[in-house]
């Protein structure tokens, strides 16, 4: 099955619309596919920091809200990444030329919120897992409502493609290890009160 570009279904433009292609899309799951190219935010000489895995999972969620609003006559799609839960990286860096497959899958969803179990692999090897929290709609529309809900509470804007990432310098990214600690590398980030 062919799926549309990228960059038709998303508000995502280079440099900050990461993925390759929508590869995979079902009710309630999406895979892309990324390559991790020199030049491209964050990456630093040859290497990336694996927490870009948030990025690259926010993106492929935006793509599957993206792909079945347009399959439905729906506009264009907005929300906004919450935050994340159990991100595990099983390395402490991408490497320029890796070609990664991202997948999502809908865990539970109330509402406009929705949460996602997200994976990135590098052929075979699982690199990063997770669950993301997501809003779906026009945060401006939520914050006019009155909702707790406000576009100052994201970490990642999925309808401009801007994240709390982009304003960390890259050499704030790195999660290197020493030799005494585990090759796998937990991290949680604290989501917003309802």
């Amino acid at each position: 099955m062919a799926f549309p570009p990228l960059d038709e279904i998303l508000p995502h433009r280079p440099p900050m619309l990461l993925l390759d292609a929508l590869t995979a899309a079902e009710a309630e799951s999406a895979t892309c596919r990324a390559t991790v190219r020199a030049g491209a935010p964050f990456v630093v000489g040859e290497r990336v920091s694996s927490l870009i895995a948030l990025e690259y999972f926010a993106q492929t969620v935006a793509a599957l809200f993206a792909y079945k609003a347009r399959s439905g006559a729906g506009g264009p799609f907005r929300g906004l990444l919450l935050g994340a839960r159990d991100l595990e990286l099983a390395a402490s860096h991408l490497r320029v030329g890796d070609v990664l497959d991202v997948h999502c899958r809908e865990q539970w969803a109330s509402g406009p919120v929705a949460q996602f179990h997200c994976t990135l692999n590098r052929g075979g090897e699982q690199l990063a897992t997770g669950a993301v929290t997501v809003l779906r709609g026009d945060p401006a529309e939520f914050a006019a409502g009155g909702s707790d809900l406000s576009p100052g509470t994201a970490a990642s804007d999925l309808s401009s493609g801007t994240s709390s990432l982009s304003s960390t310098p890259a050499s704030d990214l790195s999660l290197g290890t020493s030799a005494g600690e585990p090759s796998v590398t937990r991290l949680d980030l604290v989501e917003p009160a309802p």
